[in-house]
């Protein structure tokens, strides 16, 4: 039976669980009989050193004193020193949210060096026909810009979530209830087990508090900006405590069409029945609508079809009469309408002395319903009618760029749209034991203050999507200079939309079970600070799906077609991640110190993708080598971290499943029977008919050779069809193959000269052995290749509080990143077919060079130089930058309850072409590299505080882009500036 499915391993592990609970019953047992006795002595006397011993996994926010943080649990789960830890950790406070105007948990980041929001170019991840992102090619964003809106940079790797409260959570959250958010850089496995290489952010949610109070506020701001929020906490009795946030947000955009609107509601309950447990029921949920979501200008390239990735390689077109800044194409009916909830339980239990005990449950749900469409510039065809084609010109990303076409030329839109659900469900368990030893008290420089830490987590994750849409054998049309907006229900000419079916259906079941220990020690007289952890986990997924439409007839660029539903399993990965660090202080009270980390993580294949050998791929690994420096001067008044990392990633899958489709397989299933001779359909190898193809013009010569020695010669198939074949087996026949694909690359033809991959019963050669899936080669296109990448640079985040009215927050970020490996491909059995589409000098498929070039030895594939080895392939900027500033006036001022706020962040270039799936070319055929350039925003607040009424209020200003910069920045132009006003009144 298979791990996935097996119901004895799953109830022995969460078993291991319940026992843990159970074992902690005598302690509740102790405690209720403590509280029997003390029935009148009540909760109030409970004092924060009680509280705090309570649990040491808590961190209160309560030390929080303006930007600055003292304590985390981030990074080991321990509540400890910032400065103690070997690790770099990053707190946003509330103040610092509030400041900033951030409405929401990506703003927050904004002034985090090191994090990209908003990227171009992400290595490695789905392009073209599967992208995700609303607008497909059409969209310049990369993969931040997917629904959930949880994906950002850090250090140059996609986080796939975030944490909230040490919890998975794969959506973004409103600010409302963030009580401070932190970003920890470097993978980790302690901290939260599986991906994530290049860092994780972690936000806290306000606590219930033993004083009743809240506060109110009311926002409005540009673009029809409306928000509301309410935050109120207080006592149920001497026990319960509680705290309910919630906001409500509603607003218009610079762009045409484009708003958004959400609620959102989280109320907690906190419980202490006896004085060493504490019960926690945390929830939240929200619901958000966004409209006008879809792109806003067509890619300016002719493709065969739509959401073809040969897209990506050129510019965009705008109508006569238009601000491209503004101008939104897709129109007023794409939406995107998601729902999200989250429930936490969790248990703090006092044990024994110095023993404690943590279980936490959390149950978290992301869902959405989407209207989208698809659109790419086309050459006309005999089904075009006459009113969907006007005449344009296209734009290249560089002027003379090869095989892109000049001057004006006749051209029509064809468009498809797409209806699609998704359901993300996050379940987790977590329990936590830990022991306090500290040895040779006594003893000034051999005391050793020891906590060991021992814990269990299982946690489950489903993924279901679901597409309908207009069927891929069906184009929908629209005319280049109809500057009007697509809208769904009718077409331009008035008739109906073509009905919507079936595409895309795929169930993605994840599970992982980790078992982990931690250990944090302070010895020489708390001169050094030691971690050490280990983490075994094992991972293993069932991936569904069912693609009936991809197979429709007459579609060229089918990928996937499934004639029935399929359902594959992966193989459990078994990981073993480790991690160590060191904290070395050189001031007595640790105001400077040094440290040192190895950390380590992995990534299961949540998408059940298979390698080249038809095997499904095991976790992907991440390793972390830093070095560092802390420091907390005079009092708090200058802090920070200064880190040198180098992050390594290996066993990457990379892109979608079957994206590389002309690379071989080697599954042990051979579709290519090599005792029989090569034979390839050869119509368009035909100089007679195909004269406008200068690679075979180049090889007439041996054309009429093999046709005179039989080696090229016509044949009918199965289906009635009669066609050339040549037989590469002949020596005349592999000479003419040698001709045309030398002659290929002599003549500049490797964007396109001809095809001769078709399969018949006719035809016999290695091709049919691809990683395709029309028709399926041996592993159903289900594979992608391995690779690896590195990131290497250092980073700062420093607080200076000069005085107590002024706090200046700075960060700066150095990264250099770079792919090792971009593709690591299998040794095919059969050398022999030199001819194989993983041969071809094409321009789309690896780039259009001799074989020679691509392979160390062309007759060992999984020698394959892939393009990109050495090189960036990621628009990751090499350095950014940020500051914060923010003025108090002091109280004994004319202007009492005044503050100002300036920040500035500067992000460098970043690399937008080449990428790792497109490699456009320059006139002398060396392809084409394009960066962003830097770029620099201003923003600025005031606020003024005041009573009404015995209550305080304060009333503040917030302008983004104080410049009003609107440059673009790759293809993507800087939002206008904008402002709010918000008033708020605590109660």
């Amino acid at each position: 039976m298979h791990p996935k499915l097996n119901p004895i391993r799953d109830a022995g592990f969460k078993s291991c669980l319940a026992a843990l609970l159970i074992a902690s019953t005598p302690s509740f047992a102790q405690a209720q009989a403590a509280a029997t006795d003390n029935t009148a002595a009540p909760a109030a006397t409970k004092n924060e050193e009680e509280a705090i011993q309570l649990s040491p996994f808590t961190v209160t926010t309560d030390k929080d004193k303006g930007y600055r943080a003292t304590n985390t649990t981030s990074g080991t789960r321990l509540n400890t020193a910032i400065k103690d830890l070997p690790m770099p950790i990053e707190v946003i406070t509330e103040q610092f949210i509030r400041d900033t105007g951030s409405k929401d948990l990506r703003e927050t980041l904004r002034y985090s060096a090191g994090i990209q929001l908003q990227s171009q170019n992400d290595w490695g991840t789905t392009q073209g026909w599967a992208a995700t992102t609303p607008g497909r090619i059409n969209n310049p964003e990369g993969s931040t810009a997917t629904a959930d809106q949880s994906r950002v940079k850090i250090r140059g790797f996609l986080t796939e979530a975030s944490l909230r409260d040490g919890f998975r959570r794969q959506n973004s959250t409103d600010s409302v209830n963030l009580a401070r958010v932190e970003v920890i850089r470097g993978p980790s496995s302690l901290l939260y087990g599986v991906g994530n290489f290049g860092g994780v952010v972690n936000y806290l949610v306000k606590q219930p508090s033993k004083k009743s109070g809240g506060d109110v506020s009311l926002e409005v701001g540009s673009w029809g900006l409306i928000r509301g929020t309410i935050d109120y906490t207080g006592p149920v009795s001497d026990t319960v405590d509680y705290r309910l946030t919630a906001a409500y947000q509603r607003t218009d955009d610079y762009t045409d069409y484009k708003k958004e609107n959400h609620y959102f509601v989280a109320p907690i309950v906190t419980w202490q029945p006896f004085k060493d447990t504490k019960i926690t029921f945390d929830t939240e949920f929200g619901k958000q609508n966004r409209s006008g979501i879809g792109f806003q200008n067509i890619r300016a390239v002719p493709t065969g079809f739509v959401n073809s990735s040969d897209g990506y390689n050129g510019g965009f077109l705008t109508p006569a009469g238009r601000n491209p800044k503004e101008f939104r194409w897709s129109g007023p009916d794409t939406f995107n309408d998601s729902k999200a909830w989250n429930l936490l339980f969790k248990l703090e239990q006092k044990l024994a002395e110095n023993l404690y005990f943590n279980l936490g449950y959390n149950n978290s749900k992301f869902s959405y319903d989407q209207l989208d469409v698809s659109a790419s510039l086309q050459t006309p065809g005999t089904s075009t009618p006459a009113w969907a084609i006007a005449n344009i010109v296209y734009v290249p990303l560089v002027a003379g760029q090869s095989g892109f076409p000049t001057g004006s030329q006749p051209a029509t839109i064809g468009y498809q749209w797409n209806a699609s659900t998704e359901d993300d469900k996050h379940e987790q368990i977590r329990a936590d034991l830990t022991y306090k030893l500290d040895l040779f008290e006594t003893s000034k420089w051999f005391k050793l203050e020891n906590t060991f830490l021992a814990g269990l987590n299982y946690t489950s994750e489903s993924y279901e999507n679901v597409i309908r849409g207009t069927p891929y054998d069906r184009n929908m049309f629209k005319s280049p200079a109809d500057s009007g907006p697509f809208r769904a229900g009718k077409q331009a000419d008035g008739s109906a939309d073509y009905a919507m079916v079936d595409l895309f259906h795929q169930i993605q079941k994840t599970k992982d079970s980790a078992l982990y220990a931690v250990y944090q020690g302070k010895l020489l007289d708390e001169w050094v600070t030691l971690i050490a952890g280990v983490r075994k986990d094992r991972s293993w997924n069932k991936f569904w799906h069912y693609n009936p439409q991809w197979g429709a007839g007459n579609v060229g660029h089918n990928q996937g077609y499934d004639e029935k539903p399929v359902e594959q399993y992966g193989e459990p990965s078994k990981d073993t991640t480790y991690q160590y660090g060191i904290d070395v202080r050189l001031t007595r009270s640790g105001s400077l110190s040094l440290y040192a980390m190895k950390a380590e993580s992995s990534l299961p294949n949540y998408d059940g993708a298979k390698d080249f050998y038809g095997n499904v791929i095991k976790a992907a690994l991440g390793e972390d080598k830093e070095v560092g420096l802390k420091f907390d001067l005079w009092n708090g008044r200058v802090s920070g971290t200064i880190s040198k990392f180098q992050i390594t990633r290996t066993r990457v899958g990379i892109g979608n499943p079957g994206a590389i489709w002309w690379a071989p397989t080697a599954s042990g299933t051979s579709y290519f029977n090599p005792s029989k001779n090569i034979v390839y359909q050869a119509n368009d190898l035909n100089p007679t008919n195909n004269g406008w193809n200068a690679a075979v013009v180049a090889s007439t010569a041996q054309w009429n050779a093999a046709v005179a020695a039989g080696a090229a010669y016509q044949a009918t198939n199965s289906a009635g069809n009669t066609n050339w074949y040549v037989n590469a087996s002949a020596p005349t026949g592999a000479a003419l193959m040698d001709a045309v694909f030398a002659n290929a690359i002599s003549t500049n033809s490797t964007g396109w000269w001809g095809w001769i991959y078709n399969f018949d019963n006719l035809t016999n050669n290695a091709t049919v052995d691809y990683n395709g899936a029309s028709p399926p080669g041996p592993t159903g296109g289900r594979s992608v290749p391995l690779g690896s990448d590195r990131s290497e640079g250092w980073d700062a985040q420093v607080l200076l509080s000069p005085t107590d009215n002024l706090q200046i927050a700075l960060s700066y970020s150095h990264v250099d990143k770079t792919v090792l490996n971009a593709s690591a491909w299998a040794k095919y059995p059969y050398p022999q077919d030199r001819w194989a589409i993983w041969y071809a000098p094409i321009d789309w498929a690896d780039g259009g060079t001799a074989a020679s070039k691509r392979f160390t030895d062309p007759t060992d594939t999984s020698t394959h130089i892939s393009f990109g080895n050495g090189l960036t392939l990621d628009d990751t900027p090499k350095s950014q930058s940020s500051a914060w500033v923010n003025y108090q006036f002091p109280k004994a001022s004319a202007f009492k309850g005044f503050s100002l706020g300036a920040g500035v962040v500067h992000t460098g270039s970043g690399v937008i072409y080449p990428t790792y799936f497109s490699q456009p070319k320059d006139a002398n055929g060396n392809v084409i590299f394009l960066n962003s350039k830097a770029k620099t925003v201003w923003n600025g607040m005031a606020r003024y505080e005041f009573k009404i009424r015995g209550h305080d209020a304060s009333l503040q200003l917030n302008i983004d882009n104080l410049t009003n910069n609107t440059d673009y920045y790759g293809f993507i132009a800087q939002a206008p500036r904008r402002f709010s006003l918000t008033y708020s009144q605590k109660l």
